[in-house]
């Protein structure tokens, strides 16, 4: 915002815009800070492209005065008469004298007004200045481009062509002005997410389900949607409603069968990218299928390091094919390692982002976690939906790099380090399996009752590792066979001459 501002003082271009004029319902529209009361009209003009640059400008020229001081509101912008440059408010709140809300500039007399009362008023130079900005602001012209047309196909052609050869938009943001459709819900990623996250497994990435999207057409996910777009236009329309159902049995699927509760558990995306080809062809798979499918998503959880993400994307959704489930199943299994090639090890530090400690939560997870209090089981997916991040507490409220340690974290409703809790709970007696389900064995929560740091979480790391290992031996199956399912071999041997 503050170099769009900024390119519209210099004059340098900031692109055009494109609007489509049709018919609109009344509504209460937010841009930004402002709500207008929009009537219904025949000749409204809706944003096909420059929609986050219109907001920016509208946002910040249009709203009221006095504007904020501090940096809360994104849509705040100052101009320093002094320096002649764009700025957010300071953190501090306290905005230099010399600094003019662009809010002022957009109207020369309540500009004129304005400076009538500013403190630097008398001085000659720096009112010039203001004056000057207001004056360039206001003369800015910008090409606008307006489309009368209800053909959807021809908006696409012409917004293509503007983000190919121009400034291109997020791949997201193209999906969605390529092929969100008005009065359909839902058809933009944003509407999709919404609808996935009532599942309670949490609100998947816009990036993560535009690749859903690609792949659930079968095609190459490591290529963007312009690439696609070029070979067929209509490659993505209708498909957000199509493939809502094959992404909802993959989530459906993880926490089922593959004991991932929650999308801020799953440590990278590839399941779910790839598996929403696999549902998208075979709704309700067979027994052995699910179970092959469960072995293939830990085998390529925790050998990640032995393969290249991109390759294992394209090649895996190409392995799927129509018509044969259980030789797809087994294909992408070749994909994989068979073996098991490292044991887990904790991380050093805790990232909640980072697939090494998503494993370590998923390892915790796995435990069945009660709550001490009560040894009720607690529920991982709804206490993450709930606190979010939070719910991955500190045990100890130490800082450098021991508090740092995955080891220092616990599954376990409430707030603040929970070493309090933990020891309350012991003194009272509560049961080691209440204690174990949280990885904290008898050894551990003495080196905890004593104040011993350093052991407590060396001991509790030993813990989380022994339990990561375990669930991938279970999920993973290493050392079973991998063969189809018995009817499908008889399926086969009856089918050979």
């Amino acid at each position: 915002m503050i170099a769009l501002f900024d390119s519209v003082y210099r004059g340098y271009p900031i692109g055009s815009f494109l609007l489509r004029k049709g018919k609109a319902d009344a509504a209460r529209i937010k841009i930004g800070p402002l709500a207008i009361d929009a009537p219904e009209t025949h000749s409204a003009l809706w944003v096909v492209d420059g929609q986050q640059r219109l907001t920016a400008l509208t946002a910040g020229l249009s709203r009221q005065t006095p504007v904020p001081t501090t940096p809360d509101d994104p849509w705040v912008v100052y101009f320093d008469a002094e320096r002649q440059g764009f700025h957010a408010p300071p953190k501090n709140g306290e905005v230099p004298e010399t600094w003019v809300p662009v809010a002022q500039l957009l109207d020369a007399s309540m500009l004129s007004e304005w400076v009538h009362n500013w403190t630097h008023g008398s001085d000659a130079a720096l009112r010039a200045t203001v004056f000057q900005a207001g004056s360039r602001i206001r003369q800015y012209r910008i090409a606008l481009y307006v489309v009368e047309t209800d053909d959807e196909q021809l908006l696409r052609d012409i917004f293509y062509r503007i983000n190919n050869y121009g400034k291109s938009l997020s791949w997201d943001e193209v999906h969605d002005a390529l092929f969100g459709r008005s009065g359909v819900h839902p058809s933009t990623l944003g509407e999709l997410a919404g609808e996935l996250q009532k599942l309670g497994m949490g609100r998947p990435d816009k990036e993560q389900l535009l690749s859903c999207l690609i792949s659930f057409k079968g095609l190459d996910v490591t290529r963007n949607v312009a690439e696609h777009y070029r070979k067929n236009p209509e490659v993505l329309t209708s498909t957000v409603q199509d493939a809502l159902p094959a992404i909802r049995r993959v989530l459906s699927f993880f926490k089922r069968h593959a004991e991932v509760p929650h999308l801020r558990l799953l440590p990278r995306s590839i399941p779910l990218v790839v598996l929403t080809r696999f549902f998208a062809l075979y709704p309700e798979p067979k027994t052995r299928t699910l179970t092959l499918l469960t072995r293939w998503v830990w085998r390529a959880l925790l050998s990640a390091n032995f393969y290249d993400e991109r390759t294992l994307l394209r090649h895996g959704v190409a392995a799927i094919k129509d018509g044969d489930e259980e030789q797809s199943a087994q294909k992408l299994l070749t994909l994989v390692p068979k073996e098991r090639r490292a044991e887990y090890v904790l991380p050093q530090r805790f990232d909640a982002r980072a697939a090494d400690t998503r494993i370590a939560l998923l390892g915790m997870s796995s435990l069945g976690p009660l709550n001490p209090s009560d040894e009720t089981s607690i529920d991982v997916a709804e206490l993450i939906e709930r606190d979010g991040v939070a719910a991955f507490r500190r045990i100890l409220p130490t800082e450098g790099i021991l508090g740092q340690s995955p080891a220092n974290r616990i599954l376990l409703p409430g707030s603040g380090a929970a070493r309090k809790e933990l020891v309350g709970h012991a003194a009272r007696g509560v049961s080691d399996d209440a204690l174990r389900s949280h990885a904290l064995s008898t050894c551990a929560m003495e080196s905890l009752l004593k104040g011993e740091i350093e052991p407590f979480l060396m001991e509790r790391k030993r813990g989380i590792e022994e339990a990561v290992n375990l669930l991938g031996e279970r999920m993973a199956a290493w050392s079973r066979t991998d063969r189809p399912s018995i009817s499908y071999l008889l399926e086969q041997a009856d089918a050979k001459p």
